[in-house]
């Protein structure tokens, strides 16, 4: 039976060697020239090729030069089939990071952070980057001491520290009604719109935001707080929500970065940038 860990297993190495599959490539067979032969070979070159530039990344810029002892060896190996699949230069950098994390066993790593690392995009990654900025810097004295880096952010926040040129402010039926007369630019920041709720979800997925709901009255006024015996505005008991009338609650939601993402980004992010 294959072994799923590997690389490219048996059954994978028969079907590439058929004839269709060989046509299907042969553009880049000729590309790489005749003597890589098979698909099967040229997998395996770019795997190696992968592997090799971030081994030096990981050797230069995460171990200074120090080298592995075995036990630090066996920990990064389940990692490295999943490292060889990238050519990405800005994720086989967090690859790099990943590996010292794993042979040092710091920055709470877990094997499966081997698995979340390659299901991201660059794009993806460096997005996380900009969330765990945000949730990290202190912004007055509430701020969480002993929970840092949970703090609670709307989507809308989510969504302008994705992209600030994105206007949140659209009414969702507007697309639904008005969508054969919509401009260019409404066109394209629904699109916007679209990606990013995708991205918003993958995250969601992988466990490394989380979705948090509350309910309240739709229609409210609050009095901030009093003065002697008076509230600010004049009226009503001080920090209190009131309804104004009956009405259906409203769902909010609210996300943070999960301790697994917490934990996941730190692991993964270069030495240069946590210093």
């Amino acid at each position: 039976m294959d072994d799923p860990n590997q690389p490219i297993s048996g059954t994978l190495l028969k079907a590439l060697e058929s004839e269709p599959i060989k046509n299907l490539f042969s553009p880049v067979t000729k590309h790489l020239g005749e003597t890589l032969g098979y698909v099967a070979d040229i997998i395996r070159f770019y795997s190696y090729q992968n592997l090799a530039k971030i081994f030096v990344k990981w050797a230069e810029s995460e171990r200074g030069g120090r080298s592995l002892d075995e036990d630090e060896f066996k920990r990064v190996i389940p990692l490295l089939p999943l490292a060889a699949q990238v050519s990405d230069d800005d994720l086989q950098n967090r690859w790099a990071a990943l590996l010292e994390s794993a042979a040092k066993g710091d920055n709470g790593f877990l094997p499966s952070f081997g698995q979340t690392l390659s299901q991201l995009t660059a794009e993806e990654a460096q997005y996380l980057d900009r969330l765990y900025t945000v949730v990290t810097t202190p912004r007055n004295h509430f701020i969480s001491e002993y929970s840092p880096g949970r703090t609670p952010l709307e989507r809308n926040t989510l969504i302008r520290v994705y992209d600030p040129s994105i206007n949140t402010g659209v009414n969702p039926a507007e697309r639904r009604v008005f969508k054969d007369s919509l401009t260019q630019e409404q066109k394209a920041n629904y699109e916007k719109l679209d990606h990013v709720e995708l991205v918003i979800q993958d995250l969601d997925r992988l466990g490394i935001i989380v979705e948090e709901q509350s309910s309240e009255p739709d229609d409210y006024f609050e009095i901030p707080h009093m003065v002697g015996n008076y509230s600010l505005d004049g009226f009503g008991i001080a920090g209190k929500k009131i309804p104004l009338h009956q009405s259906k609650a409203r769902v909010r939601s609210q996300f943070s970065l999960s301790a697994y993402g917490l934990s996941f980004i730190r692991a993964v992010t270069p030495k240069k940038f946590i210093d």
